[in-house]
């Protein structure tokens, strides 16, 4: 491995990059570099003359919007495109979790001074690379089985929920959260995240009211 500085013209992005970012985030990122400087290298590799982007590529487009003339860059062997994969999954792989009320304790003192607005964080449950196979995958489940050979019962009893909110439902969602983070002893269970825990009592409590399955 070798890390070096190149202009960044001679940096391209990956053309199968498969991470998007959202317009709002992408202002946002574009602003912490802003403030705090370029701090960790691009992961790239030797191609066509110059640097492919493996790792970085939003921070790479960031950087070319804002004019930026030379980038640090980290430079690995990828021979094959699993190779490739390989590197661009490894950089953006979540290895660690936030403790939610330990963030909070860390950053409270300080929100005179951190534009909490300007940070996203992601304390949902991560999904290994499996999973998302199964699901997405061409072939659906059946590929996802055929990959695994795995019982359901070695499958990590954990899955993501995405829902499309409004404004308004979003803080109806937030607060029903709260009060239930009052009501519930959510420690000591194996699903370590606090608000999935609580937005599953508040379901539970709903159901058990209305009398139905």
């Amino acid at each position: 491995m070798e890390i070096k500085t190149v202009s960044i013209d001679q940096v391209s992005l990956w053309d199968k990059n498969p991470r998007n970012i959202k317009t709002a985030d992408f202002k946002r990122l574009k602003k912490q570099i802003t403030e705090l400087g370029v701090y960790k290298p691009l992961i790239a590799c030797k191609e066509n003359g110059g640097y492919t982007v493996l790792g970085g590529n939003m921070r790479l487009r960031a950087l070319k919007e804002l004019g930026i003339k030379e980038v640090g860059i980290s430079i690995v062997k990828a021979e094959t495109e699993a190779k490739k994969i390989k590197y661009a999954l490894s950089d953006n792989d979540r290895a660690g979790e936030y403790d939610e009320q330990q963030l909070a304790e860390l950053v409270y003192p300080h929100i005179e001074e951190i534009s909490l607005e300007d940070y996203k964080v992601d304390l949902g449950e991560a999904i290994d690379l499996k999973e998302a196979v199964a699901e997405f995958g061409p072939d659906g489940p059946d590929w996802g089985a055929a990959l695994s050979g795995l019982p359901d019962g070695d499958r990590a009893p954990f899955q993501q929920m995405t829902f499309t909110l409004h404004d308004d439902q979003v803080e109806q969602v937030n607060r029903a959260v709260k009060i239930a983070m009052k009501l519930g002893d959510f420690t000591g269970l194996e699903n370590q995240n606090r608000n999935g825990n609580a937005l599953a009592f508040v379901c539970e409590t709903f159901v058990t009211e209305h009398g139905q399955s």
